[in-house]
């Protein structure tokens, strides 16, 4: 039965390989110096001036009639250019939204101020570009449409925005367009961007942290006779300004008359590196010098796009639970190198960070050597767990793989793999199961 499936495998693969090279020629772009000429034809007025240029040849050598024709669709073409141009030139518009940072998935409010110039109202009005990061082939795709706005007016409308990838939105200049009375030819006017909505990544709530040796200590350090936040009690001391209500000790206080409070141990908390191996996730067409084009082959772009924001949910998702229990925590990915500092803040910046990055040149380099003492997660893929295995110097270094083949199910057993995630489906499940595993189970 085994080597029956492993036949009817390699030949779907092959019945699909040989499909995809007989219609590669379908798909091919023989003439693209064309391109700019067929797009006129895929806009409505481009069809009218075709007709338009046909009427005249007829009127010209057949028949002197349909002279009307033709100057009746010159006169809606110039009304369907003429009317959405002067509208645009009255019209201006201010967005801001209501709140500078959320995560993907979740509703913003946008507010749009909009100044009507002229006596007459604005019909058909839209809202295009830069609130979504793939647009369709030919027009953006409007996020809010309005069907009247009252001449010699300042108006104000709200609409709620959900993003669905993280970044910075607009991530383009926004256009206020209209294609109003016949949707011939669409006129833009620039957008005042007032407050930008910066989109984490959505992140995935995690229980624990893991120990390595069966001793959490190794995570978070072992705790010395020190004055901190963790342990045991060491001793008392007078308030200062800015320390926690709850660490008061009464029966002191009601002894001497004035706030004192009780001081814990102090923990060294262990460096942990989490890394995200951009290198592994590149497409095809991104292919760099260092990597070696007789190996596997790269992804796909859409693929290894999905599987690229798989792994920053991912790794984001670890930090954030690294951090919430105090660990010393440096996130690695391309050329962004960030140490996060133990405040609310420190995470905060990190999660800018990852709304913000972009993939380029210098963000698809192999990072570098890590501190030995540091617990390393690696974020990386299938393809490319042998060189991590073999480049591995540090009893501590554990993989995060992430990809599309192996169901979320088969856990690779390794002395390095902490778990495996399938990036076709929501990892969130996949994630918090695994995380579940990891943390109870004795490295």
């Amino acid at each position: 039965m085994k080597q029956l499936g492993k036949r009817f495998q390699l030949g779907k693969r092959f019945s699909l390989r040989q499909a995809s090279r007989m219609l590669a020629p379908l798909n091919h772009d023989f003439c693209p110096w064309a391109n700019r000429y067929v797009y006129w034809l895929k806009q409505p007025i481009g069809w009218l001036v075709v007709g338009a240029a046909a009427a005249a040849l007829t009127a010209v050598f057949l028949e002197p009639q349909v002279w009307v024709i033709v100057g009746s669709l010159v006169a809606v073409m110039l009304v369907g250019v003429v009317w959405p141009w002067v509208a645009m030139r009255g019209t201006s518009a201010e967005i801001a939204f209501d709140r500078r940072r959320c995560r993907e998935g979740e509703f913003a409010v946008a507010r749009l101020l909009l100044h009507n110039r002229w006596p007459w109202p604005q019909w058909g009005l839209s809202v295009d570009t830069g609130f979504f990061i793939e647009p369709t082939e030919t027009t953006e795709r409007p996020v809010a449409a309005l069907a009247r706005v009252p001449g010699w007016s300042r108006s104000e409308y709200r609409f709620e925005f959900r993003p669905a990838a993280r970044g910075v939105y607009p991530h383009n200049t926004p256009q206020l367009a209209t294609g109003f009375p016949f949707g011939i030819w669409r006129a833009s006017q620039a957008i005042i961007v007032q407050r930008e909505l910066t989109v984490w990544p959505r992140t995935t709530p995690l229980a624990s942290i893991p120990s390595l040796g069966g001793d959490i200590a190794d995570v978070i350090g072992m705790l010395f006779d020190r004055p901190g936040s963790e342990g045991d009690v060491i001793g008392v001391r007078p308030f200062r300004h800015g320390d926690r209500l709850r660490s008061i000790h009464w029966a002191q206080t009601a002894r001497r008359a004035a706030l004192v409070v009780t001081e814990r141990q102090a923990a060294a908390r262990r460096l942990v590196a989490i890394t995200v191996d951009v290198a592994a996730f590149l497409p095809q067409a991104q292919r760099s010098a260092y990597q070696d084009p007789s190996r596997t082959a790269l992804p796909s772009s859409k693929l290894a796009s999905q599987q690229l924001e798989t792994a920053i949910r991912v790794a984001a998702s670890i930090a954030q639970e690294f951090h919430a229990h105090h660990a010393e925590v440096r996130f690695v990915m391309g050329d962004v190198d960030v140490l996060v500092s133990p405040d609310v803040a420190g995470l905060h910046q990190l999660l800018d960070v990852l709304a913000r990055f972009q993939v380029n040149h210098d963000s698809a380099r192999v990072p570098g050597s890590f501190v030995r003492k540091a617990l390393s997660v690696v974020v990386t893929s299938h393809r490319r767990r042998p060189e991590w295995d073999r480049g591995a110097g540090t009893k501590s270094l554990r993989l995060v793989l992430i990809g599309d083949v192996r169901p979320a199910r088969s856990i690779p057993h390794g002395r390095n793999v902490w778990m495996t995630l399938n990036s076709d489906s929501d990892c969130t499940k996949q994630l918090r199961h695994q995380w579940e595993r990891v943390c109870h189970e004795v490295a």
